[in-house]
């Protein structure tokens, strides 16, 4: 029923307004929390754990101590450099830091009150072609609060997107075609070992899931974050054209550099950064897969 769609729970770790390269127009981005896929280079480390983190910036942190006197373990408990064992990310400590030194990354939300949220923004959405868009995590990894707030905003004559790594049971994807109006993939490789070896597990339901969606009739926009050394050479960027040229229809592709900025988030959350030594990608490689793509005919999207 509409009322239990409406009270389903989800988890989101943030919501972005005003953006506009997730889609067209203005949008407002809602990021969910929780990833199944191990990509180590992940640009936001704070959508990978499905549940609530408190994220800490030392730099910030001007030593009031108010996050101990709220912390429900105690003093001891939160004190600095033992409070990340065992804490509870309640975000009490959060909603008192006057420095914004602590952030809880991942809260409760229903989808009324989601809905809600967004729709502050509508008049940015009619006036540009805008609307929202899924991102995360991986937003299908929580498909039914997912799906129904992607109803629920349809219904509102809302354009709604969705970005995805496609790691997700390849039963949803024709509830995918349906509910969105933008598919956003984030396609890793089309190489197996490839992706095994960085990844892990998952390729072959991934490149499941992008085939059956190009062969609907929904708009899809392929994106591929190019890491070095994974797939950033000419061989890579020629297997993949040539994997999405044997598609019934070939999609376009968005390039996106790798950056280290998952390397502070990471920081801010107490974990090590696997990609922390890996430099950006200079812009003349960037410019070299993009000529290969065309070459290959494939139409790349700036």
């Amino acid at each position: 029923s509409e009322g239990r769609a409406l009270s389903l729970a989800g988890k989101i770790f943030d919501i972005s307004r005003a953006c506009v390269e997730d889609g067209p127009g203005i949008r407002t981005v809602v990021f969910l929390k929780g990833c199944e896929l191990g990509c180590p280079w992940c640009h936001n480390p704070e959508g990978i754990s499905f549940h609530p983190e408190i994220s800490f910036d030392a730099a910030r942190c001007i030593g009031c101590g108010r996050c101990r006197e709220v912390c429900p373990r105690g003093r001891e408990a939160s004190s600095p450099g033992s409070w990340r064992t065992g804490c509870l990310a309640c975000g009490r400590c959060a909603e008192v830091c006057p420095a914004r030194a602590r952030r809880l990354a991942g809260r409760t939300y229903r989808v009324a009150e989601l809905v809600e949220a967004v729709m502050s923004d509508a008049d940015f959405f009619t006036g540009t072609g805008g609307g929202v868009t899924f991102s995360g995590g991986e937003p299908l990894a929580q498909p039914d609060f997912l799906l129904a707030c992607s109803r629920e905003l349809r219904h509102r004559g809302i354009h709604g997107a969705v970005e995805t790594a496609g790691f997700w049971p390849e039963a949803l994807a024709g509830q995918v075609n349906q509910s969105f109006d933008l598919v956003l993939f984030d396609l890793k490789h089309v190489n197996s070992e490839k992706f095994q070896a960085a990844v892990g597990p998952g390729h072959d339901r991934i490149l499941a899931n992008l085939k059956t969606i190009l062969a609907g009739p929904g708009r899809v926009e392929v994106h591929i974050t190019l890491v070095p050394g994974f797939n950033d050479g000419p061989e890579d960027q020629r297997e993949i054209a040539r994997w999405l040229s044997a598609n019934d229809r070939v999609p376009p592709v968005t390039l996106i550099p790798f950056h280290r900025l998952g390397a502070a988030k990471q920081e801010l959350l107490g974990r090590p950064y696997p990609y922390a030594g890996v430099p950006a990608l200079p812009r003349e490689r960037a410019a070299e897969a993009e000529e290969i793509l065309r070459r290959e005919g494939v139409e790349v999207l700036r």
